[in-house]
């Protein structure tokens, strides 16, 4: 299908029903992207592990409530997402896009929210575009997380483009599956008849291990690509070499995110 890319600001939400396929990974990349072209954002996080604020080094806003609050009063689970509702109201006239990553366990929560305020309606009015990238890896258990988030984004935002991200990590792609196994008829039952009118990229594969010292370190993609090798080495505790090799993984990885990205969102440098 031809995809007409979004310009900023814009609303930015990255889900699935299952951790660890590469949600937060994937919006650390958008923020990045918008950084490096001087578009200015707002972040929000509903997530247990709360990674994003330490891969893209800025103030990331944590709209999970406290739980013990929560025992008290079970409306914070829903009253807790209202900031992300009021910065989305904001972001046209403040040119500020909105990026929201989602957990696997808030996914529900964050759904019911978006419906219950209708935000569908006020997107149009606020003429704020809004994409769902839905994150998916080959095996099971990802491929039927991704088939219940797509309903749920299509239930409560059903002007959003949807797009499919396939995680090339570790499982490889969803085409190479094979036709007997499991995966492929949880595939074939379940999530491809949801991909009409779905947008789809790949999300290259990167090694942890050339990427993870950089995280643990709290660098982010930008900071990682800009840091001489000699200055990584002493900062990461590792050989040069072997840092030239990780920071050239984490390069090959940004340009060919940046790619496949660059097919949904357009962004002029300066802003513009």
């Amino acid at each position: 299908m031809t995809m007409t890319p979004l310009k900023p600001p814009f609303l930015a939400i990255t889900a699935a029903k299952k951790g660890g396929v590469g949600k937060t990974h994937l919006m650390a990349t958008i923020a990045d992207l918008l950084a490096l072209n001087a578009h200015p954002f707002v972040a929000f996080q509903a997530d247990d592990k709360k990674r994003l604020a330490a891969l893209i080094g800025a103030k990331v806003v944590d709209l999970r409530p406290n739980p013990d609050l929560v025992m008290q009063d079970p409306a914070l689970v829903r009253k807790s997402f209202t900031p992300l509702y009021t910065a989305a109201s904001k972001a046209v006239a403040s040119s500020q896009s909105v990026l929201f990553d989602i957990g696997a366990d808030e996914v529900e929560n964050a759904c019911n929210f978006l419906k219950d305020v209708e935000i569908d309606e006020d997107l149009e009015t606020w003429k704020l575009p809004a994409m769902v990238f839905v994150l998916v890896q080959a095996e099971t258990d990802a491929i039927a997380s991704a088939a219940e988030t797509i309903k749920r984004f299509r239930e409560a935002m059903p002007s959003a483009r949807l797009v499919l991200v396939e995680n090339l990590l570790d499982r490889g792609s969803l085409e190479a599956l094979r036709n007997a196994g499991p995966a492929r008829q949880q595939y074939e039952k379940e999530l491809k008849p949801l991909l009409v009118g779905v947008e789809h990229i790949k999300m290259p594969a990167i090694l942890a291990d050339f990427w993870e010292p950089y995280e643990n370190a709290g660098l982010r993609f930008l900071k990682a690509l800009a840091m001489e090798p000699q200055e990584a080495a002493k900062r990461l505790n590792m050989e040069v070499g072997d840092v030239k090799i990780a920071r050239r993984a984490v390069a090959i990885f940004f340009r060919d995110m940046h790619r496949s990205l660059s097919q949904l969102i357009s962004l002029p440098k300066g802003g513009a």
